[in-house]
């Protein structure tokens, strides 16, 4: 595994008002962003999920990277809460959503210009709604991981490949062994972003982890 891409972790904050759920016909029928009854910081997040949905869409036919699988660099949702901050039940308008990203994109780019990207999105289709131009949403970026790509005149990506020939020599596996990308996040991209080339190597895939009954096939 001779690249990685690069990973950020982003976390969105979207506020509301809370009240009443019998509140929700009046909040809709009056949408005003000073005197506003209410505001669902649910309805007012799910702006946001579905702007990053089309930005989503957007890189799967503009981001790409020779070792990487089309459509790989993605904007992945892995957390959604939201509900009234004094008390989680149906009986409040929610008053408080926060979602957590893992953006995934071509190890080539510069992440303060993909946060850039991202960010100038959130707040153009923030502008859109009313709500939403008073209270911006609020970006923060948690963890990242830089991506990293080792050339094939690298000598430790040609050591690494004869290696796994040669070990797997009178095997179900003889033969060159592909050269492809890990598709997440590793600390070899800590090395390489150090000056010290590094490759990844190993068994089983990559679907199964993370996974129920994670697993890796014996053979």
């Amino acid at each position: 595994m001779a690249a990685t891409p690069g990973l950020l972790v982003m976390r969105i904050e979207v506020a509301g008002k809370s009240s009443h759920s019998s509140m929700r016909g009046r909040m809709l029928c009056r949408p005003s962003t000073t005197e506003a009854v209410a505001a669902s910081a649910i309805d007012r997040g799910f702006v946001i999920y579905q702007a990053l949905r089309r930005l989503e869409s957007d890189w799967a036919v503009t981001k790409f990277d020779p070792l990487f699988e089309p459509g790989h660099f993605t904007l992945a949702p892995g957390v959604v809460d939201g509900g009234a901050r004094h008390s989680r039940s149906g009986a409040f308008i929610p008053d408080s959503m926060s979602m957590v990203y893992a953006v995934f994109h071509p190890p080539g780019e510069d992440q303060a210009v993909v946060r850039k990207e991202i960010e100038g999105h959130i707040a153009h289709v923030a502008a859109t709604d009313p709500w939403l131009r008073a209270h911006p949403p609020v970006v923060e970026w948690p963890l990242r991981y830089p991506g990293s790509r080792v050339d094939a005149t690298h000598p430790p990506r040609a050591a690494v490949t004869d290696a796994r020939e040669l070990a797997a020599v009178d095997t179900p596996l003889a033969g060159r062994p592909p050269v492809a990308a890990f598709p997440s996040a590793a600390d070899s991209t800590w090395l390489c972003a150090a000056g010290v080339p590094a490759v990844g190597l190993g068994p089983g895939e990559l679907a199964m982890a993370h996974a129920y009954d994670e697993r890796c096939a014996v053979d």
